[in-house]
């Protein structure tokens, strides 16, 4: 696994000029006065999501067939995509949200601890997402897994708006609600969330590995 982590991070270095433009343009809106919490989703979701790039890199002139005569199995392979995934999206996270905190700290704003918190919340949604695109990366490969996506944001979507129509209709006030639970996000919030994750991630995994099993080269 050492070797594919090291050929993806080689991968990712060819693409340096890319991340560091949007590190410096996360930088930028933070100093503007862009929303921390928008910064910190947007570069944690777009670092993490270069995993889909690294798999489509593997797909390009037959590489599937080269990389699999090389000492590595395809538990490995699937694997690594994650562990690839955590270590970029967590890193970016971290930097942003490192810069964030400090930037916020030189305008005396409050609620450092809320900030961090959501940066948490959000690098464990990105986790989340990770294990829906990486195994619908493998299944169906570049091209088709832009459309299964497109469809699977659209449910995502569709499933928001009915909870929003369905609050008006019972008259539930989600703002209320969210402010009822606010006192509990920081502990039970932060684990429930992290335990979906590692469950999210864990049947992901069993699933990439079944798909890579299953593909000829």
């Amino acid at each position: 696994m050492k070797g594919l982590l090291i050929k993806d991070l080689l991968l990712l270095k060819n693409q340096q000029r890319f991340f560091l433009l949007i590190l410096f343009m996360s930088a930028g809106m933070l100093l503007v006065g862009v929303n921390s919490v928008f910064v910190i989703n947007y570069v944690t979701l777009i670092i993490t999501m270069f995993t889909l790039s690294s798999i489509s890199y593997d797909e390009f002139d037959n590489g599937y067939a080269f990389l699999f005569t090389l000492p590595i199995t395809r538990n490995q392979y699937a694997a690594e995509k994650y562990v690839f995934g955590f270590v970029t999206g967590g890193s970016a996270c971290i930097i942003v949200t490192v810069f964030a905190v400090f930037l916020n700290f030189l305008r005396g704003g409050a609620g450092t601890l809320e900030l961090v918190i959501t940066a948490l919340l959000y690098f464990f949604i990105s986790l989340l997402f990770m294990a829906v695109v990486v195994p619908v990366q493998l299944k169906f490969g570049t091209e088709k897994s832009r459309i299964v996506l497109i469809f699977i944001i659209g449910i995502i979507f569709a499933a928001g708006f009915i909870v929003v129509k369905v609050a008006k209709i019972i008259q539930l006030d989600l703002s209320t609600v969210v402010a009822a639970l606010t006192p509990f996000a920081t502990g039970s919030v932060i684990t429930v969330l992290l335990l979906i994750s590692l469950v999210a991630i864990f049947v992901s995994y069993l699933i990439s590995v079944k798909i890579v099993k299953k593909k000829q080269f």
